[in-house]
């Protein structure tokens, strides 16, 4: 089947490609002109692959800064080769905020070096961009061949992508009968929606990520970020689609091509969405020709919302025991629940509060302000915590200015708590290491008590590296503590903005 058969009828929201007079409408279709430009200005160095004067990807090999370095990259690949910012249709913003352009082998051996960019079909309907890159250590080289065209029928930008990796030792990875090797990284843009209300903020659009499956069913996943613990395709339809819906006109998609499909699985990772796209290999396979081809390119409203229509039950997700848990807000009583199989509601992806240890509990029929609050009950000695980990900068929330401190408040009831008693706590954190900062905590609160209000500030300036800080409810002993209403400033450093002004 072919591409333009596969995706379907033009996308209804193609409008711009309509021209109207008093009694006829006519069809215009787009006529591409690819070229790969470089861009100037302080210094010339950046690539974008343009059709006519518009330009619709950028090429980019340059040094990734924190915290996207080590959320995307695990502090592995300092200068990765990636695509970016990639529109799918004529005008469009862009659907994909970038798709890397190296393989991922395992044992450390990642392709990452950049050897050569050719350039072929500039000014011309069909651009091909070829990318080399070889593992530091000389195992592989990988030639990612990249053809850009445009579909008319589907008023969408085709990226077909063959992605060649020659191995010049095997013999690293044949211990095993199978391999996986992840051969790209793509990433949604605006996926996930703002994790907390800021001004500002980006628009949310997607509610699903769907795929068609071997079989003829099609996959479904929420989005939100606990349901990425669900199963994962392992294998897909020949020319089947992995693609987030549903925005009109602009739902971008992956398409498996060929035999890509049945050897190819997909990790959703919860922090962004970004999905690990691995080949699986028998050990035989490793000595002859490896590469597997997709395309990106947009999937029609008609085909996107049948998917949607026809999709699989969402399998039971629960977190510490919970199917459902209560949302973060900077300023809440822990009243809004995720049900951690559906989407996010709202306009807004946000995280949920996390339970660890003994006697956790959300309440629902107790609170200070109403009738919710957290809770923590148990007769045993030693802590169990309501944690929070996600806010700051690098969890999808505003750019911190300057170096921020953070004032935390909230209300502490407690009933025969023994120990060392109930607290406020907070903790700057760095994502994909073990925790290394020291708990502030507030007074800490013991015996029987009425509603007391508790307060702890964590001054800046952060640490180097950090982009995130924890706020814990923490109660260490026997007994029973309710946390409620909850309070976060994010204060600039007076000192430090003085100095930066000055």
């Amino acid at each position: 089947m072919s591409a333009r058969m596969q995706v379907g009828a033009a996308a209804p929201a193609l409008v711009a490609n309509l021209i109207t007079i008093p009694t006829q409408r006519f069809w215009m279709p787009h006529e591409p002109c690819f070229s790969l430009r470089t861009h100037g200005g302080v210094s010339a160095g950046e690539q974008w692959i343009y059709d006519g004067d518009e330009t619709i990807a950028r090429l980019e090999d340059k040094v990734v800064e924190q915290p996207e370095q080590n959320l995307r990259y695990f502090d592995r690949v300092l200068k990765p080769v990636v695509l970016r910012d990639l529109r799918l249709s004529p005008g469009g913003r862009p659907l994909f905020a970038g798709v890397q352009l190296f393989w991922i082998l395992g044992g450390g051996i990642i392709t990452s070096e950049l050897l050569a960019i050719a350039v072929e079909g500039a000014g011309t309907d069909r651009l091909e961009l070829t990318v080399v890159t070889r593992d530091p250590g000389h195992v592989a080289t990988s030639r990612r061949v990249v053809a850009v065209t445009y579909d008319d029928a589907a008023g969408s930008y085709v990226y077909d992508f063959h992605a060649h990796l020659e191995l010049h030792s095997p013999e690293v990875f044949d211990m095993a009968e199978e391999v996986a090797f992840e051969y790209s990284d793509p990433w949604f843009s605006d996926i996930p929606g703002p994790g907390v209300h800021f001004d500002g903020m980006w628009r949310k659009r997607y509610t699903h990520l769907l795929a068609d499956n071997p079989d003829g069913t099609v996959w479904q996943m929420p989005i939100n970020h606990h349901a990425t613990g669900i199963p994962s395709p392992n294998a897909f339809r020949p020319d089947g689609l992995l693609t987030a819906g549903f925005d009109p006109g602009s739902n971008p998609a992956i398409q498996f091509v060929g035999a890509t499909a049945e050897s190819s699985s997909v990790g959703v990772c919860n922090w962004g969405y970004d999905l690990h796209l691995c080949l699986h290999l028998a050990r035989e396979q490793l000595y002859q020709p490896i590469c597997p081809r997709f395309r990106l390119r947009l999937c029609t409203d008609e085909r996107t919302q049948e998917m949607i229509r026809s999709a699989q039950p969402v399998p039971e997700v629960t977190m510490g025991g919970h199917r459902e848990l209560p949302v973060y807000e900077r300023k809440t009583s822990f009243a809004v629940g995720l049900k951690l199989d559906e989407p996010t509601p709202g306009d807004t992806d946000p995280f949920v509060w996390e339970p660890a240890g003994e006697g956790t509990r959300w309440r629902r029929d107790y609170g200070r302000s109403d009738d919710c609050c957290l809770s923590i009950s148990k007769a045993t000695s030693g802590p169990s915590e309501w944690r929070f980990i996600q806010e700051g900068e690098g969890m999808w929330s505003e750019k911190w200015v300057a170096t921020p401190t953070f004032r935390v408040s909230c209300f502490i009831k407690t009933d025969q708590v023994g120990g060392r008693g109930s607290c406020l706590a907070l903790r700057w954190g760095v994502y994909n290491y073990p925790e290394r900062f020291p708990y502030v905590r507030s007074t800490t609160v013991q015996g029987t008590t009425d509603w007391t209000r508790v307060e702890v500030e964590m001054p800046g300036p952060h640490p180097p590296d950090v982009t995130a800080v924890y706020i814990i409810l923490r109660q260490d002993g026997p007994g029973t503590t309710f946390f409620d209403d909850l309070h976060v400033d994010i204060l600039p450093n007076p000192s430090q903005a003085l100095t930066e002004a000055t």
